[in-house]
């Protein structure tokens, strides 16, 4: 009886321990496919199949994490991501996904290559609030330069009219 508790006892906790198998769900089948897949959406780039690579780019950066591939996915999507200052949805994906690559892969080279380029974007994100604030104060500097164009015409008045009672 003991012998029976102990077998299933320790067929529960293998049974936990043991790899998936099945291709698709992160196990161990995947990770040969990790590499070739940068490298067939890297060939799409080159081809310029665009949308193609960005379907198996990010396809690479949401199944196991595989060092030196899915960082490398990453980085390409995050770049595959940005668009020109106006459209900031693209932006705000590209920048989670250089936040993303920095948090889960710190030591990464592509890391420190997407320092820079996560400061640009964080820059760029941060361009129509400056705008907004530039807008403001010109418009506040436009009311002042008003302001002191009538004060100085009343200047004027008040000098001519000192001119004539000084006749």
């Amino acid at each position: 009886m003991r012998r029976i508790v102990l077998l299933m006892l320790f067929v529960l906790v293998s049974g936990c321990a043991t790899p998936k198998l099945k291709q698709g769900d992160g196990g161990i089948v995947d990770r040969p496919q990790q590499p070739k897949d940068l490298d067939r959406a890297t060939a799409m780039l080159e081809s310029g199949d665009r949308a193609g690579a960005v379907k198996v780019l990010a396809a690479v950066s949401n199944s196991s994490e595989v060092a030196g591939v899915t960082d490398e996915a990453l980085f390409r999507l995050a770049l595959l991501s940005m668009r020109p200052a106006t459209e900031k949805e693209g932006n705000q994906q590209a920048l989670q996904l250089l936040k993303r690559l920095k948090k889960e892969y710190p030591a990464s080279r592509w890391t420190v290559l997407s320092g820079p380029l996560a400061e640009l974007l964080a820059g760029v994100e941060d361009l129509p609030r400056q705008n907004r604030k530039l807008k403001n104060h010109n418009q506040s500097l436009s009311n002042e330069v008003n302001e002191l164009h009538r004060n100085i015409k009343k200047l004027k008045r008040l000098d001519q009219e000192l001119e004539k009672e000084r006749r």
